[in-house]
C-alpha cells in the first residue's frame, strides 16, 4: 500500500486527517461524514487503479485519473468538485505538516481539468537536460543514468530507486520489476552504455562500501532517497533553464505517449507501465488524441 519515506499507509493518514478536522478543527458531522465518504473512494481508486510506492508518488495525472473514473460511474460534475474540495483540503493538511513535498492537487480548481495535458518533455528539452550534467564525475554519471532510465524504461522512481545488479540484464537491457506490479521493463542503449560506466565508477569510488544490491547511492554509499532524487531533477532543470515543474513522473509520462504515439497496444503499455487497470492508461491515450504534442526519439 501506498505510504510515505517514513512508511505511513494513505489510510493511516487519512484517519489522522479526519481526527484533526473533526476535533481539531470541530468540523460539524456532515462534513466529516463527506470527507470520510470521499477520502475513502479516493483510496479504493488508488489501491485498484495505481501501484504507487510512495505518497510523493501521487501526483496530478492520478487525480486525472480518479475523476475520469468517477465519471464512468455517472458521479455528477457537482459530486466531483466536492471531492476535489476534500481532496484539496487532505492534501493541503499533507503539506502542512510536511508529510508530502509538493502539493498534486494545488493547481486543479474543477473537473474541466481533465480535458489538460500531462506535462511532457521535447526532444530539445531532454538535450538542455543532458547537456548540463558533469558526466566527468561519479554523481554525474549516476545523474545522466537516472534521467536516461526514467524515460526510456517508463520506470517509476520507486522502482529506480529500489533496484539491485541481480533484476538487471545489461546484455538483454531488460529490468525484472518485482512486487506488487511484477513486469519486465526495457532501456536503451544509451542507458546501458551509462550503467556500466557507472557500475565501473561506484566501485572505484566507494572500494569496500560498494552493494551490488543497491545500484543508486547518496554520497554516504547508501540507497539514494525519493526526496533526493526529486531535488537532482530539479536542481538540473533550473541549471538547464526549463519552464516545466518537472518530476521523475515526467520522464514515464513521456514515455507512454510516445510509444502510444508509435503505435503500441494501449493494453500492451498497460502491461508494460504496471498499470493494473486500463483506464489509467488510457489517459495518455485520450490526451495524445486531443493534444497532438512533438514526442522525440531516444
Amino acid at each position: 500500500m501506498t505510504k510515505n519515506k517514513e512508511g505511513v499507509t494513505l489510510e493511516k493518514l487519512i484517519k489522522e486527517f479526519i481526527y484533526y478536522e473533526q476535533f481539531g478543527q470541530q468540523k460539524s458531522e456532515n462534513t466529516i461524514k463527506s470527507y470520510k465518504k470521499d477520502l475513502e473512494q479516493f483510496l479504493e481508486f488508488i489501491k485498484g487503479h495505481e501501484i504507487l510506492e510512495n505518497i510523493n508518488e501521487i501526483e496530478e495525472l492520478n487525480l486525472r485519473g480518479f475523476v475520469l473514473y468517477l465519471g464512468t460511474i455517472n458521479i455528477s460534475k457537482r459530486s466531483i468538485s466536492r471531492k476535489l474540495s476534500t481532496l484539496r483540503t487532505f492534501f493541503k493538511y499533507l503539506k502542512k505538516n510536511k508529510v508530502i513535498d509538493k502539493n498534486p492537487i494545488i493547481l486543479l480548481n474543477n473537473p474541466s481539468f481533465v480535458s489538460k495535458f500531462p506535462i511532457l518533455l521535447k526532444k530539445e528539452e531532454l538535450e538542455q537536460l543532458r547537456s548540463v550534467i558533469d558526466i566527468s564525475k561519479t554523481n554525474g554519471i549516476r545523474d545522466r543514468l537516472i534521467i536516461e532510465l526514467l524515460y526510456s524504461s517508463g520506470i517509476r522512481a520507486g522502482e529506480l530507486l529500489s533496484l539491485g545488479e541481480n533484476i538487471v540484464d545489461l546484455e538483454a537491457r531488460e529490468i525484472k520489476i518485482v512486487g506488487s506490479s511484477s513486469r519486465t521493463v526495457f532501456f536503451s542503449m544509451i542507458t546501458s552504455k551509462y550503467l556500466k560506466e557507472y557500475l565501473i565508477a561506484k566501485k572505484e569510488k566507494y572500494g569496500e562500501k560498494y552493494n551490488s544490491d543497491i545500484i543508486f547511492v547518496n554520497g554516504s554509499g547508501t540507497r539514494l532517497s525519493d526526496r533526493s532524487l526529486r531535488r537532482i531533477i530539479d536542481r538540473y532543470a533550473k541549471k538547464a533553464m526549463l519552464k516545466k515543474d518537472i518530476s521523475p513522473h515526467t520522464f514515464r509520462h513521456t514515455f507512454g505517449v510516445y510509444l502510444l504515439e508509435k503505435g503500441m497496444n494501449v493494453h500492451f503499455l498497460q502491461e508494460l507501465m504496471g498499470h493494473t487497470s486500463p483506464e489509467s492508461t488510457r489517459i495518455y491515450e485520450e490526451h495524445m488524441i486531443v493534444n497532438r504534442r512533438n514526442i522525440f526519439e531516444v
